[in-house]
C-alpha cells in the first residue's frame, strides 16, 4: 500500500507539473502571437512614414524646379543594430569589420525590408542552436550571413554566443530610413547637395522657399553667397512669390529692395551716435518716398544704380 500511495504521489505531481507547463506553452503561443501582431503594425508604420518622407521629398524637388533632388533611402542606417550586435557578440571572436558589412548589407540592398528579414531569420536559427547540444545536430544553414562575408567559423561562433533574448532585442530596432539630397549641377547630372558650392546651396534653397506657400518668410541677408546675375533672377522672383506669402528681408542689397517692388522700407541707426548697442528704427516707407530713396542710396550697396536699371526697365 506505501508503494501505491508513492506512486499516487507521484502521479499527482506529475499531472501538475505536465499542466503547469502546458499553461506556459499557452502563454508562449499567445505571446508569440501578440509579437507577431505589434511588429507587423510596427512595420505598417514605418511604411507610413516612409511614405509621408517621400511625399515631402517629392514636393521639395517640385519647389525646387529641379534644383534640387529629394528621395528616401529605406533602411539606411544601421548603425545602432550593428552596434547592439557587436555587444552581443563580445567575446565571440567575430570581427567587428564582419558585423559591420552585415549591416552594410542591408544599407546597401536594392530592397532593405528583404535583406533585413533574412538576416533575421538566419540570426534566428543560430540563436536556437543549443550550445550543449551542438555536436548531435548539424548547424543551420545562414546564406545572408555568408553572403555578406561571414566565414563558416565565425557563424558557428556567432551560432554559440548570440542568445535567443538577445535575438528579440536585435529584432526591435529600427533601421532608418533617411532623406537623402541632391544638387544639380548640371542638365541631367545630380551631385550630393553637401558638395555643392555655398552660393549653390544659397541660390536653390531661396528659390525653393520662394516658390513655397505659407506664413511669413523671413531671412537675414539672402543675398549671402549670391552673384549679382542670380539676385536679378530672385528679384525676379520676389514678384510671384509675393503674391503667395509675406515676405521680410534683412538685407543691404538694392536691387531687392527697389527691383523687388518692396512695399515698406525700414531702416536702423544708433540710438546714440558712436554707442553702437542701442538701435532704433530711423525711419520707414514706401520706395516711392524721397527721404526712402535718400535712404536707400545711402545706406544700401548699389542703391543708385538699383534705380537707374529700375528706371531704365519700367521708365519710372
Amino acid at each position: 500500500m506505501t508503494q501505491l500511495q508513492q506512486i499516487e504521489e507521484q502521479l499527482t505531481r506529475h499531472i501538475r507539473e505536465t499542466a503547469r507547463l502546458r499553461e506556459e506553452l499557452r502563454a508562449l503561443e499567445s505571446a508569440d502571437a501578440v509579437y507577431e501582431t505589434e511588429r507587423r503594425a510596427w512595420r505598417a508604420l514605418r511604411r507610413e512614414r516612409d511614405e509621408f518622407m517621400r511625399a515631402q521629398c517629392a514636393s521639395l524637388t517640385a519647389s525646387s524646379d529641379g534644383m534640387i533632388r529629394a528621395h528616401v533611402k529605406p533602411y539606411a542606417d544601421p548603425s545602432e543594430f550593428v552596434n547592439s550586435l557587436r555587444q552581443f557578440l563580445s567575446g565571440s571572436r567575430v570581427s567587428g569589420g564582419k558585423i559591420e558589412a552585415l549591416g552594410e548589407s542591408i544599407a546597401s540592398a536594392a530592397d532593405g525590408a528583404i535583406q533585413w528579414d533574412a538576416v533575421m531569420t538566419d540570426l534566428e536559427k543560430l540563436a536556437e542552436v543549443d550550445p550543449e547540444n551542438e555536436g548531435n545536430a548539424l548547424r543551420p544553414e545562414a546564406p545572408s550571413l555568408s553572403a555578406a562575408g561571414l566565414t563558416a567559423g565565425e557563424i558557428d561562433r556567432l551560432a554559440r554566443s548570440l542568445k535567443p533574448d538577445q535575438w528579440l532585442a536585435l529584432t526591435l530596432i529600427p533601421i532608418p530610413s533617411v532623406p537623402v539630397f541632391e544638387y544639380r549641377a548640371r542638365e541631367n547630372e545630380y551631385i550630393p547637395f553637401v558638395n555643392a558650392s555655398a552660393g549653390q546651396q544659397a541660390t536653390a534653397l531661396l528659390k525653393t522657399l520662394l516658390n513655397q506657400a505659407g506664413p511669413p518668410l523671413i531671412i537675414d541677408q539672402p543675398e549671402e553667397d549670391l552673384d549679382n546675375p542670380v539676385m536679378l533672377e530672385i528679384v525676379e522672383q520676389l514678384w510671384k512669390a509675393k503674391q503667395k506669402r509675406q515676405i521680410i528681408f534683412a538685407s543691404h542689397n538694392a536691387n531687392l529692395v527697389v527691383n523687388g517692388d518692396a512695399e515698406l522700407v525700414a531702416w536702423c541707426d544708433y540710438r546714440t551716435s558712436g554707442d553702437q548697442s542701442r538701435g532704433v528704427v530711423a525711419g520707414e516707407g514706401a520706395i516711392d518716398v524721397a527721404n526712402v530713396r535718400e535712404a536707400i542710396e545711402r545706406i544700401m550697396e548699389g542703391g543708385k544704380a538699383a534705380f537707374n536699371l529700375r528706371r531704365e526697365k519700367y521708365g519710372f
